[in-house]
């Protein structure tokens, strides 16, 4: 009986308008990467915007991370030598360079070229995938089935062709027929 009521009155006076679109907030969120929170291991999300941008600006950037990163250690004798105790910052530093290195020379071609093939790995995870050079199993599979050309370097190793094995000595005391 309520329903009934329910639905009378919304008949009498119309469903209610759609309210206005919300204005959309374009600022990255509490939660977007920068190099220093990157850098610290904390998780965060990859939100701002892509733009152009000088490869020289980038350097410039990561470097100060990387000085704030490290801050701490005692870096460098002297003489530019580094010390014991900036042996595990600039490892960690020299390992992000080169993961950021692949992931920006070799992964976007393969993992634009898997895009275009259907494969379902996302473009996000199979750049951080080959960055990282640890395709899953699913991205190994879209590697075996296509783009070899531009994935050679991720595609998985085809087996090698069996041989067949050797001819058996000859037995003299037991010689073949012809």
């Amino acid at each position: 009986m309520r329903q009934l009521a329910l639905i009378l009155l919304l008949a009498q006076e119309g469903l209610p308008g759609v309210p206005p679109r919300m204005p959309v907030d374009e600022e990255p969120s509490a939660a977007a990467c920068t190099f220093a929170v990157a850098l610290r291991g904390e998780p965060c999300a990859y939100e701002a915007s892509t733009a152009p941008g000088d490869p020289l600006d980038n350097a410039a950037v990561a470097s100060d991370a990387g000085r704030q990163a490290c801050a701490s250690a005692a870096m460098a004798d002297s003489q530019g030598h580094l010390t014991r105790d900036a042996q595990e910052c600039a490892e960690v530093l020299r390992q992000e360079i080169s993961r950021t290195a692949r992931a920006a020379t070799l992964s976007p071609a393969c993992c634009a070229c898997l895009a275009e093939s259907r494969c379902s790995v996302g473009a996000a995870q199979c750049k951080r995938e080959l960055a990282d050079l640890a395709p899953s199993a699913a991205l190994r599979s879209c590697l075996s089935r296509s783009c070899s050309d531009s994935c050679s370097f991720a595609a998985p190793a085809r087996p090698a062709p069996e041989e067949s094995p050797a001819p058996a000595p000859e037995d003299p005391r037991h010689p073949k027929k012809i």
